[in-house]
């Protein structure tokens, strides 16, 4: 434990020693000069800067740099400020407020430090501003009213206001300068950008001096316009150093008895609060809009980049990039599209997409692009057939992004398209393959059993969805053990050309296993498949089929029937078909069996 506790100390002895020494000097001057009438210090310099030294540095290193700065606030306290026991419970709240607002900044915003962004800035005017000093506020309010008698209220107002204003005014700058900011712009500028800045940071500086030099006339605004340009043109290093000038020459002037406040007729403390709204007023200014301007020109910077990219990368691939106006007329298209479309890019520009896609396919182009403008964080994907310029047809691969103007609003689509025709056609084969039975063509028993669902969920209650007809080769077995394997598989290839003939181009013929077979003939009743099958069983025993050594091979086949009833389940059909079908074998072979009575009451009772 002792040495866990050593490890969080180990800071070098010359860096502790400046932070104490800095944050006695700032409380010193805060106490001294700004505390009047035996009340609280109205600007408070020390916790600005312990709060800046803490976020500066790592994590390890707070417990050593806040601990050296409580002898020092102590002392500070003791010479300058509420004397007695109380002086050291304000400096521990002191010395709380600072590393409170440091850890819960770092909390809220864990890469908080340069003011890059406007959720930076909001979290630090929420932590700084608002939730720390009020916390703080009421503790120190009633050590200061027990110790002077200062009423519990103004004394809790005059250290808000001290203590969230100074941390508001004066953190940013000196945050800033400890993480080397002003040094790296400084080494980072060439001759003309450091003459524009001492040109700019001059016009503030003589500005200041002109509204806070002199007692005549409030001129408070004249600073103001040099201070936002040189935010404009130098970004944070200008507004951090038009910041400095500012309150550096303004406070020093309003102490010594110059400057706007001496116009008015109150006390020196109200005086002193009314700089700081003032300070604090600039820096909320500045500090957002140095924090817009960067990452503006961040975004800049990183679209001149992308266009560069985006033009060397669209000249050299194959893929096809469109840009539509959310009405669909393109505003940019690739050098590619006249490989796949057979258009130039300039005969497409500022007509509709739409009349290039297949009339077919429209709709669900329409419907993804209508998700990718209602989600433009999310890409949409879509395969569809677009007619090229010579009437040919293609598939194409689309992923289409919305895109989104500074409002987050959609105002279009860019789409990365790709022809896939190949890889289609691939798919579709390869699809029919997975269907289809190898020997015979067929379909197989997945196509059948996929068809078969789809006949009896998909038909209406009142309408008559067909037949299922199962064919089972008599005696296959004796064949191929009679004459061969070969002339078995000749015999089967035989029996579908026979089912191919007898039916409609629409009913599915499909290879169940072995010898068996399927035929779904779809909105046929029961007689009329009964006379379908009875023409494919006599195609088959009038069929001779000559092997290889010249011998007449017969077969016959058993037909085995069940009616298609719309909702009603896959395995109930098939149980009555083959029901019927061993009635066939019973009954000699080579015949069609019909359901019966207890076949539609088995399936009932299922």
């Amino acid at each position: 434990m002792f040495r866990s506790f050593s490890k969080r100390l180990r800071l070098p002895l010359r860096g502790a020693v400046l932070t104490a020494t800095a944050y006695f000097v700032c409380a010193a001057i805060a106490l001294q000069l700004t505390r009047f009438d035996g009340g609280i210090a109205i600007v408070w310099l020390a916790g600005p800067m312990l709060f800046a030294r803490l976020c500066s540095a790592p994590r390890r290193c707070w417990t050593a740099l806040t601990l050296t700065c409580i002898p020092a606030g102590f002392c500070a306290s003791i010479l300058f400020g509420f004397h007695g026991l109380v002086a050291l419970p304000l400096s521990l709240i002191c010395i709380a407020e600072a590393w409170s607002a440091a850890w819960l900044i770092r909390r809220i915003y864990p890469r908080f430090g340069r003011f890059q962004s406007l959720p930076e800035v909001g979290s630090f005017l929420l932590v700084a501003g608002l939730l720390v000093p009020v916390t703080t506020s009421f503790a120190a309010a009633l050590c200061a009213h027990l110790a002077s008698g200062i009423p519990y209220w103004t004394a809790w107002r005059d250290w808000y206001a001290g203590h969230a204003l100074g941390l508001v005014t004066f953190a940013p700058p000196l945050l800033l300068l400890l993480r080397g900011e002003t040094r790296q712009w400084i080494a980072s500028a060439d001759r003309r950008r450091t003459g524009e800045a001492m040109l700019l940071l001059g016009l503030v500086a003589a500005t200041s001096l002109m509204t806070f030099g002199q007692n005549e006339i409030p001129l408070v605004i004249i600073p103001f316009a040099p201070m936002v340009a040189a935010t404009l043109r130098l970004g944070r290093f200008g507004a951090i150093s038009s910041i400095v000038i500012l309150v550096t020459m303004g406070l020093s002037f309003s102490l010594a008895g110059y400057g706007p406040t001496t116009l008015l007729h109150v006390s020196m403390s109200l005086k002193l609060k009314v700089l700081q709204i003032y300070f604090a007023t600039i820096v909320l200014i500045l500090l957002p809009l140095a924090a817009e301007l960067r990452s503006r020109r961040r975004l800049v910077e990183r679209l001149h980049t992308a266009e560069a990219l985006h033009r060397a990368v669209l000249d050299r691939m194959s893929d096809i990039v469109v840009r539509l106006n959310s009405d669909g007329t393109v505003r940019y298209a690739s050098p590619s599209a006249s490989r796949v479309s057979g258009y130039q890019p300039g005969e497409l520009v500022g007509r509709s997409i739409f009349h290039l896609i297949l009339p077919e396919d429209l709709p669900i182009v329409l419907d993804a692009r209508r998700r990718a403008l209602a989600n433009p964080d999310e890409p949409a994907i879509v395969e569809y057939r677009v007619s090229r310029k010579d009437g040919t047809v293609v598939w194409v691969e689309s992923h289409i992004r919305s895109i989104v103007d500074s409002e987050g609003r959609s105002t279009g689509t860019v789409s990365i398209i790709r022809e896939v025709t190949q890889r289609r056609q691939m798919v579709e084969d390869l699809t029919m393959q997975a269907m289809t039975d190898h020997l015979t063509g067929a379909c197989n028993r997945r196509a059948f059993d996929e068809a078969l669902l789809a006949i009896l969920t998909s038909m209406p209650e009142d309408s008559e969805a067909g037949c299922l007809a199962l064919f089972d080769l008599d005696h296959f077995k004796q064949i191929n053990d009679r004459y061969g394997h070969a002339t078995g598989d000749d015999v089967l290839v035989r029996f579908v050309t026979i089912l191919r003939g007898a039916v409609r181009d629409g009913d599915l013929v499909a290879r169940l296993g072995g010898e068996e077979f399927a035929v779904l003939l779809g909105g046929l009743s029961l007689d009329q498949a009964h006379l379908v099958c009875e023409r494919i069983r006599t195609r088959l025993e009038d069929t001779a089929i000559q092997d290889s050594l010249g011998n007449i091979v017969k077969a016959t086949v058993s037909v085995g029937l069940a009616p298609l009833l719309p909702g009603e389940e896959n395995r109930v059909v098939m149980t009555v078909a083959d029901n019927a079908l061993y009635r066939a074998k019973q009954e000699g072979r080579n015949r069609t069996g019909l359901p019966v009575a207890g076949d539609f009451e088995d399936r009932r009772i299922a």
